[in-house]
């Protein structure tokens, strides 16, 4: 219906991003795909028109912004859809501002695409797809590449249409849902086989049909978590009542609902601390001093210092653009500092090659499909064991249980290149998780995962620290930050601001706005309950 926002769910591999290609008619246009019924946009079977005639009426915002730049600079990339649709050059100069200036990049319009961070990239996305004014927008997870500042302001955007375009339809696929549910209006739910399962006002999908959306893999607001949490531990609280101002209401009147709230926000971390090696002997990976540039580009770190120990997860935090990719590749030996150096098990990396690194190192990139080097998903988890001395049959065992674990089994024969985003995410997860190395460096694991599938990923690298293995996470997650990093070191103006436990990060709350982060949704949700846990209230109060 003209004017309705829906938010669409599904666990991974459901077929979210499958039906959003569909809708622009990429499918079947550009992609090879067998088809059952119709599927009308506006009148329009999607079979009979091609994507350029549709993309009139929508405009699609997908998972990963590469795939849809195709100029050199900013403004150019807002033009470029502009000048397709013939637009008048002096509107065309009002839209463009207007669309830089909603997205935040309006000082950005000279700069030249490549040099921006995935979260800028796709903030640009949207704003080539607002400036065109379609009447539906589809927007593929937008946040999932932003720090919690860039999503707050795509949600504040977003906010905004729905009062000055109250005509404009709104398909939105997201996980990141505290910031966006009060937007929506209506939930539909894919099952695990790409059907519709649920399809619910958004006050029923979060409350009487919490449960079954649970079962169904997808995530949920941070309060109907909480609430879920308390019915499971028989407190008595109707399902329907899933708000922080219920939640509030409850609390204040139930003694046993707040000790369970609080009990429900603490940390979930690895006994990784008592590993007996953890602490021991050189650091795994130390980083001394180290500046690095990009050819002709201004300094992206600058003096950093960071050790990364055995047995712990090391989480590293920053805005985008802070530098953060970079220098979980610099500690990976992928590049060299222009200054300083890094240090793998007290060895300078310069004095190590490039293979006895990758034996000790294993590297997940931000995008997965730039690590794929075969054709097939089992092959691909094998590439790595197939330059040891493994038996053929201990490979066999180690890449059967290794996608078993990651719920890739079922896909072994499959290319790697068709695989859901989750899936590729987890394929080159797995890649690195079956060479058992000394260092696992992840560039944000988490995104585009269902909670199920999230938890085991969790449970594995908790298993790793246990081996003594040093896991370093890059991530906007702060989520997982708070319930599972042992360490959190932020990273601010090419230096690393702040190393320190989770629970005193989150207790400064000045360098965390500077750095455009904020508190984990559990931390807020209680903070607004007045219900924070001991070891958080203790920090503040030092503070």
């Amino acid at each position: 219906m003209p004017g309705e926002r829906v938010l669409l769910l599904g666990s991974s591999g459901s077929g979210k991003s499958t039906l959003v290609a569909a809708i622009c008619g990429l499918v079947p246009h550009s992609s090879y795909a067998r088809i059952g019924g119709s599927l009308a946009l506006f009148g329009m079977n999607t079979l009979q028109y091609q994507p350029s005639q549709l993309s009139r009426r929508a405009g699609v915002v997908f998972q990963d912004p590469d795939s849809q730049l195709t100029m050199l600079t900013v403004e150019d990339e807002v033009a470029f859809g502009l000048e397709n649709l013939a637009v008048e050059p002096q509107q065309m100069e009002q839209r463009i501002q207007e669309a830089l200036s909603a997205v935040g990049l309006l000082n950005e319009r000279g700069t030249r695409v490549d040099r921006l961070s995935g979260g800028m990239k796709q903030r640009l996305v949207i704003g080539a797809i607002l400036a065109m004014q379609p009447d539906m927008l589809v927007l593929d997870e937008p946040t999932s590449n932003l720090d919690p500042e860039g999503a707050r302001e795509v949600a504040l955007l977003l906010r905004q249409l729905t009062l000055s375009h109250p005509q404009t339809t709104i398909l939105l696929v997201e996980h990141r849902l505290d910031a966006l549910v009060a937007l929506v209006s209506r939930v539909l739910v894919l099952d695990r086989n790409g059907a519709l399962a649920v399809d619910a006002a958004t006050d029923d999908a979060f409350g009487p049909l919490a449960e079954a959306l649970d079962q169904l893999d997808v995530w949920l607001p941070t309060s109907t978590l909480a609430l879920r949490y308390l019915r499971l531990n028989a407190v008595e609280a109707p399902p329907s009542l899933w708000s922080p101002e219920h939640l509030r209401a409850l609390a204040a009147r139930n003694a046993e609902a707040a000790r369970l709230l609080q009990l429900w926000g603490a940390p979930q971390r690895s006994d990784s601390t008592a590993a007996p090696a953890r602490g021991s002997g050189a650091p795994a990976v130390t980083l001394e001093d180290v500046g690095f540039a990009y050819q002709a580009g201004r300094p992206v770190l600058n003096g950093v210092n960071l050790q990364l120990q055995r047995g712990e997860m090391c989480a590293l935090v920053g805005g985008n653009g802070s530098g953060k990719s970079t220098l979980a590749a610099l500690a990976a030996g992928l590049m060299r500092p222009d200054r300083g150096r890094v240090l793998i098990e007290g060895i300078d990396s310069r004095r190590i090659g490039a293979a006895q690194i990758a034996a000790r190192v294993g590297f997940v990139f931000q995008n997965p499909e730039h690590q794929f080097v075969t054709d097939r998903v089992f092959d691909e988890v094998a590439f790595t064991l197939r330059r040891t001395s493994l038996d053929e049959a201990e490979q066999k065992q180690r890449v059967e249980r290794t996608l078993q674990a990651l719920r890739l089994d079922g896909l072994a024969d499959r290319n790697p290149f068709e695989l859901s985003h989750g899936q590729k995410r987890r394929l080159s997860v797995a890649s690195m998780l079956v060479a058992e190395k000394d260092v696992l460096i992840f560039d944000e694991p988490t995104f585009g995962q269902d909670p199920r599938a999230l938890d085991e990923l969790l449970q594995m690298v908790q298993g790793l620290q246990q081996r003594s293995v040093a896991v370093m996470i890059v991530t906007h997650d702060m989520e997982l930050v708070w319930r599972h990093a042992d360490r959190v070191a932020l990273l601010l103006n090419g230096r690393i601001a702040r190393c320190d436990s989770p629970e005193r990060l989150f207790c400064d709350h000045e360098l965390l706005s500077s750095a455009g982060l904020e508190l984990p949704a559990r931390l807020e949700l209680l903070r607004e309950l007045q219900l924070l846990p001991a070891a958080v209230r203790r920090h503040e109060e030092v503070r």
